[in-house]
C-alpha cells in the first residue's frame, strides 16, 4: 500500500511523458542517491513533522492489528 502512495505521488511530482520507472531501471545508483539526498533534505527542514506522522501512523496501524487480533478470537 504504501509501494502505491509513492508510486502516485512521484507520477503527480513529474512530467507525464517522463518514464521515471526506466530512469531507475538504467540508473539505479543514481535514483538511489537522489532519493537518499531528498529524504536526508526533507528530514533536515520537516523532520519533527515527518517523525510525529511517522509515529502516529504506527500507532494507529498498530491499535488496528490488535483490535482485529482481539476481535478474531472473540
Amino acid at each position: 500500500m504504501a509501494d502505491w502512495r509513492a508510486e502516485s505521488l512521484v507520477d503527480e511530482l513529474l512530467p507525464v511523458e517522463l518514464d521515471w520507472r526506466d530512469w531507475v531501471c538504467r540508473y539505479p545508483k543514481t535514483a538511489l542517491s537522489l532519493a537518499a539526498l531528498g529524504g536526508y533534505l526533507l528530514g533536515r527542514s520537516r523532520g519533527e513533522e515527518l517523525v510525529e506522522s511517522v509515529t502516529t501512523r504506527a500507532a494507529d496501524a498498530l491499535a488496528e492489528n490488535v483490535n482485529l487480533l482481539i476481535d478474531s478470537r472473540g
